[in-house]
């Protein structure tokens, strides 16, 4: 299959699967909150977001051993069982890690977030539970890495659409039959037996899961991945604690009842993340065959036109989202939980900062040299943790979102483009001209667009499609005419026509 076709299917298959999945998402919202008051509900949000935090170890060993698989499946079946096996210690040590480490916070939730005896006990109770489930699954995940290993990360997506259709209708069921806070660990053990199952039929059908063989153990092999593994485990701790610490911080330092406020605007926004990364995400197996394969110049022209494409996205969504924000919460929960301001500016910027990172830095990982920056990546989580206690104690919201933002321009950005550009062969002068002659005309068309919209008091759903309107038209101007050049508009029109025949 070419790079076109499979990217283009995969693409589709992303966003077809991330549809069903946030619809999904979105419709669990409002049924918690018409069974969970606003403190039950910054619960329920704040737990799930601890328990983001603790998976750490499956982003960073599952993108390394998928790369390694990647490798061991070009030189041959030996090279692959080793690997596998590898694999496989590395998924179970990695699962024993994230239990003992649920088992040691949960003691400490109800210091963290000032529970009563009542909530403290359920707290405790919930996040015990949830992190044997993770655990559980994490260790067998193992084969939706071989999946993507084996460029079939189609079916990865499709099963994740399936998960997500039963986890609402599992989830809707509890709640109304009273289970409260306990109905997300129920949907969960339900799409937990779903998942797997059919991620191990699929990996078994097309030959991806090597021959369990102690002997084929070997710590040269463990101490590969895991080498790799704390390189990118780095890379992860990172995006974890930029992308899912908000709510945290905002449940220490701020009420229960703006976290609640804070964690539905947020779900949107996390949506629109998962769906723009789905742009890179869906390319990278591709990617990293490319380099592994030595079609360097192959990759260069693809990796090019995916940033411009995943960091112009970013904009247009951000746009979007504060032209929407307020006429969709209402809709969707209440006026209640509309936040406005310059929060839903600094909001809807947190998938241009996640994603700019992903592109320019954390594509190290494709040449498995993330190990380049790795204390430039521990220094940014410092500084954006002690910005976001500073500036979150003393300006609330607004002061945690800047610090989000803030903490790019002193971090590993700039040094991880340098080292980019060292492996990928594209001239650090080629990468900083890249990312301002997006950055640039787009972030100001994002900031006229902002200002067009805060002199509109109402934003009713005539306003709102006035300003999309407007938003659209800007900013295609400024993408194709700026951002894009020549051979960027050929490349979008063939990768465009071949993602149409296969959605």
């Amino acid at each position: 299959m070419s790079a076109k076709s499979h990217i283009s299917k995969t693409i589709a298959s992303s966003w077809l699967s991330l549809v069903v999945v946030s619809v999904c998402q979105l419709v669990m919202v409002p049924v918690a909150l018409g069974a969970l008051d606003k403190v039950d509900f910054a619960l329920f949000a704040v737990i799930t977001q601890m328990m983001m935090a603790i998976m750490l170890a499956e982003m960073g060993v599952r993108s390394a051993c998928s790369r390694l698989l990647i490798d061991a499946h070009a030189k041959g079946e030996d090279a692959y069982n080793k690997t596998w096996m590898a694999a496989i210690c590395v998924f179970v040590i990695q699962a024993v890690v994230m239990l003992l480490l649920v088992m040691f916070l949960a003691p400490f939730i109800a210091h963290i977030f000032h529970l009563g005896p009542e909530q403290s006990r359920l707290a405790r109770a919930i996040f015990l539970v949830v992190g044997v489930l993770n655990a559980l699954g994490y260790a067998l995940s193992v084969f939706s890495t071989a999946l993507y290993a084996g460029q079939k990360l189609s079916h990865v997506n499709m099963v994740a659409a399936l998960a997500g259709i039963v986890q609402v209708i599992v989830f809707t069921i509890a709640i109304h039959l009273g289970a409260k806070l306990w109905a997300y660990p129920v949907s969960m053990v339900a799409i937990s037996l779903i998942t797997n199952g059919l991620i191990i039929s699929k990996a078994i059908k097309y030959k991806l899961v090597g021959r369990f063989d102690l002997q084929l153990l070997e710590w040269k092999e463990v101490k590969t991945v895991f080498k790799l593994g704390v390189d990118v485990f780095v890379a992860a701790l990172f995006s974890v604690v930029m992308g899912n610490s908000l709510l945290v911080f905002s449940g220490h330092l701020l009420t229960l009842e703006q976290t609640a406020i804070l964690a539905v605007n947020l779900k949107l926004v996390n949506m629109m993340t998962n769906i723009l990364q789905r742009i890179p995400g869906s390319a990278s197996p591709m990617l990293m065959k490319m380099v592994s394969e030595g079609n360097d110049s192959q990759f260069r022209v693809w990796w090019k036109m995916i940033t411009k494409l995943t960091i112009s996205a970013s904009l247009l969504a951000a746009g979007m989202f504060v032209i929407w924000n307020q006429v969709v919460v209402s809709l969707w929960t209440s006026e209640d939980m509309v936040m406005g301001g310059g929060s839903v500016m600094l909001l809807s910027l947190i998938p241009f900062r996640f994603l700019v990172h992903y592109q320019f830095v954390n594509s190290l990982t494709v040449y498995k040299e993330i190990r380049k920056i790795k204390y430039l990546l521990v220094w940014e989580i410092i500084l954006y943790t002690g910005l976001a206690f500073l500036l979150g104690s003393q300006f609330g919201l607004m002061g945690l979102l800047s610090a989000n933002l803030l903490s790019m321009c002193g971090g590993a950005l700039f040094s991880g483009m340098k080292w980019f550009s060292v492996y990928s062969c594209i001239s650090f002068q080629g990468l900083i001209r890249l990312f301002f002659r997006l950055v640039v005309p787009l972030m100001l068309a994002f900031i006229l667009i902002y200002l067009l919209a805060t002199q509109m008091l109402n934003f009713d759903f005539g306003n709102s499609v006035m300003l999309t309107a407007i938003w659209g038209i800007l900013f295609t101007v400024v993408g194709y005419f700026i951002v894009m050049d020549s051979d960027d508009r050929d490349l979008m029109t063939l990768l465009g026509g071949t993602l149409r025949k296969k959605i």
